[in-house]
């Protein structure tokens, strides 16, 4: 998808805020890294000193570019695609870069995405690591059940509830339990004083 000039330098400006360099916001948004250098200007002001660490890092990156041009060369096309596919460039430039027909091209970009995806799986069966059998149960579970993300929202809501509602009952087990063993004390004292109070009954007054 093309984006207008504007919106490329709406985009230039963001990623500057976020810290990228120069180099990282040229790879990212394709565009030269002396009219990124003069956007950045337009919106800061910078002077005559960042010109020149800019040109700096210009010719750094052109060097990088040209090293990495020449390991491309003995790369097969499918490799190149994928480097090219990592650096976000648009599949209408592979298919021109490559010579290649757009069949293949998007035969070589679904196997780029299909290993990012494994490559995803990965991450996070390391994330889970003891836990994946508990996970892979949960899976299971939503779908034999037919369960959306909805349904499962609604799910922990429920349990979270249900365990709230689990310790106020236990709350007023210790608080039924307390007046439980205040009413068998009371019940002594009125058992002790009923005693007392016979016992007098039975003496005569002086």
């Amino acid at each position: 998808m093309h984006i207008s000039r504007k919106e490329k330098e709406k985009l230039v400006i963001q990623l500057a805020h976020e810290g990228k360099t120069t180099r990282e916001i040229a790879k990212q948004v394709h565009i030269s890294l002396r009219d990124i250098g003069a956007i950045i200007h337009k919106e800061t002001g910078d002077d005559k000193e960042n010109d020149e660490l800019l040109e700096m890092e210009k010719q750094k990156y052109d060097e990088q570019q040209k090293e990495k041009e020449k390991q491309l060369k003995f790369l097969s096309p499918y490799a190149r695609s994928f480097q090219m596919f990592k650096d976000r460039m648009p599949l209408e430039d592979v298919v021109i870069e490559l010579d290649l027909d757009t069949d293949t091209v998007l035969f070589y970009y679904q196997d780029y995405l299909r290993l990012l995806k494994m490559g995803w799986l990965v991450k996070i069966y390391k994330d889970l690591k003891n836990d994946f059998p508990i996970f892979f149960y949960l899976y299971k579970r939503t779908k034999k059940e037919g369960l959306n993300k909805h349904d499962i929202s609604i799910l922990v809501k429920n349990q979270q509830q249900l365990k709230e509602l689990n310790h106020r009952v236990d709350l007023y087990a210790d608080f039924i339990r307390e007046q439980q063993m205040q009413k068998q004390q009371l019940e002594q004292e009125i058992n002790w004083l009923r005693t007392m109070r016979d016992n007098y009954d039975g003496v005569s007054p002086l």
